[in-house]
This record gives structure tokens, C-alpha cells and sequence, in this order.
């Protein structure tokens, strides 16, 4: 028994993931950083779902509802920071519908 391994899930951080998201969204970095390999390799050939996807990963994260590979959820999660990375995106998406001609 002394021998015996024991499993130690491997916890992944709320604000890496985020930061991923967020500037490598499209590249599915996020994705590769919590387990998700087969799904990151799919958003890094289709650029994130053509940014939809990655997205609404980020929103998902802004809320926390997303989990890692192992179905534990993120560390550390930050509600304020959440809502300020929400609050920028949708500033983003806004001005570049508003700016695009017509």
C-alpha cells in the first residue's frame, strides 16, 4: 500500500483559461490547456468555428460554466473578472458591427 500511487486530479486555472480564451481562443489553446485535445486540434484547423465557437467558450468561462477534461471545475474562479472580459467582448463585437459600411 505504501507503494500505491495515488490519483491527484490535476486542477486548471480560471484566469490562465480565460487568458487563453480570450487572446487564443480561435487557436483552441484553451482547449489544449484543459484536456480537451481532440476538440482543440478541431478549433485550431477551423479557427475556433470561424470565432464562434471560441467565443462562446469565453462566455461560458465569463459565467463559469465550463469544466475541465476531467469534469472538475476550473480554479479560482473570479466572478469580477469574469464579467469584465464579458463586458469587453461585447464592447468589441459592438463596435465592429457598428463600424463595418453599410
Amino acid at each position: 500500500m505504501a507503494d500505491e500511487k495515488k490519483y491527484v486530479a490535476r486542477k486548471r486555472d480560471y484566469t490562465a483559461t480565460l487568458i487563453f480564451a480570450s487572446f487564443l481562443g480561435a487557436l483552441g489553446a484553451h482547449r489544449f490547456y484543459t484536456g480537451y485535445i481532440g476538440i482543440g486540434i478541431i478549433q485550431l484547423l477551423t479557427g475556433g468555428g470561424c470565432g464562434i465557437w471560441a467565443l462562446i467558450d469565453i462566455f461560458c468561462l465569463c459565467f463559469n460554466n465550463y469544466e475541465d477534461y476531467e469534469g472538475n471545475e476550473l480554479m479560482y474562479y473570479n466572478p469580477t473578472l469574469g464579467k469584465i472580459v464579458f463586458v469587453i467582448v461585447l464592447i468589441i463585437i459592438i463596435s465592429v458591427i457598428a463600424s463595418r459600411p453599410s
